[in-house]
């Protein structure tokens, strides 16, 4: 199958990119930056912003995709007014330009699981979303314009709503790699909410889902890519600490440290609809996830 992938040098694109060429598909990739670990046979890049030139939209009518996958998204972790804005209307701008290419068949775009504004409880597809700031308001926003261009174009559109993402070539400033380092280093980390409970997902599990969108010949709509379950910050402090050393000295200590704060998250994903419709369910447990990015870093 031939893919059209954009952030494909990403956290996420590093890994889909890898997964499809394992498979055998044929990959058109832009992207920013070009990965020279990735030059194969099977891959093609475009090193361009999502404002593609002419010269650039010549090369993907000439490749013939039949499922983009969109993965890009500038200036992450700034989700302010005018970084949200600058994002929605450069992917607006791509997109007007990827409804001529007459091969597309099926649009796949990652959006997140902060569009549910949920503290507590798992979160179902079906549920209405309320913007609860300028970057989900963004991401909601294009959702409805693919929605309804798709419909017009006779295009399969799914919109995944990815929850907590980790693995390898993670930003360093995000919550495991932090956890990690820091430890690694015999210091504790800053942590204000370790009683706070996210659902992690490991990068594979999440591209492995990505690609059973793309091959399952399912219907248009909204899918999670979560582990399903929650699990605090404190928890997976303790993981990492008996990973490295075997022990739970510093786990103690942030126990006694944070005895008194309060939990305000507790939200995870409803993955029945991937279970029944994609067969997909995860692979990789929190654990084994943890002691792998461990364990490779020992030996970089």
């Amino acid at each position: 199958m031939k893919f059209l992938v954009t952030g494909a040098t990403g956290f996420i694109g590093k890994s889909l990119v890898n997964l499809l060429l394992e498979q055998g598909h044929s990959i058109l990739a832009i992207s920013r930056t070009e990965n020279i670990e990735l030059q194969q046979d099977k891959i093609i890049w475009i090193q361009s912003s999502l404002q593609l030139d002419a010269s650039a939209m010549d090369r993907v009518r000439e490749f013939e995709p039949e499922v983009l996958i969109h993965l890009a998204w500038e200036k992450i972790p700034d989700f302010s007014f005018e970084t949200s804005v600058e994002n929605l209307n450069h992917q607006l701008a791509f997109f007007r330009n990827i409804f001529k290419i007459d091969s597309l068949q099926k649009i796949i775009v990652t959006g997140s699981c902060w569009e549910y504004n949920k503290k507590i409880g798992s979160c179902v597809e079906t549920e209405n979303v309320v913007s609860s700031n300028y970057f989900t308001w963004a991401k909601n926003s294009l959702r409805d314009f693919l929605q309804f261009e798709c419909n017009q174009n006779n295009i399969k559109f799914i919109w995944a709503r990815v929850f907590y993402v980790y693995g390898p070539n993670q930003r360093r400033g995000s919550l495991i790699p932090t956890i990690i380092d820091k430890l690694a280093s015999n210091k504790m980390p800053d942590l204000q909410t370790p009683k706070n409970s996210n659902d992690f997902i490991h990068v594979e599990d999440v591209s492995i889902g990505l690609l059973k969108m793309a091959l399952k010949k399912n219907q248009s709509g909204i899918y999670n890519l979560g582990s399903g379950s929650s699990t605090s910050v404190y928890d997976v402090f303790r993981i990492v600490e008996n990973s490295l050393y075997g022990k739970e000295s510093y786990t103690k200590k942030l126990f006694r440290k944070t005895i008194n704060t309060e939990k305000s998250t507790d939200f995870f994903a409803d993955i029945k609809k991937c279970k029944t419709q994609l067969s997909w369910d995860t692979k990789i447990s929190l654990i084994d996830g943890i002691n792998a990015l461990i364990n490779n870093s020992k030996e970089s």
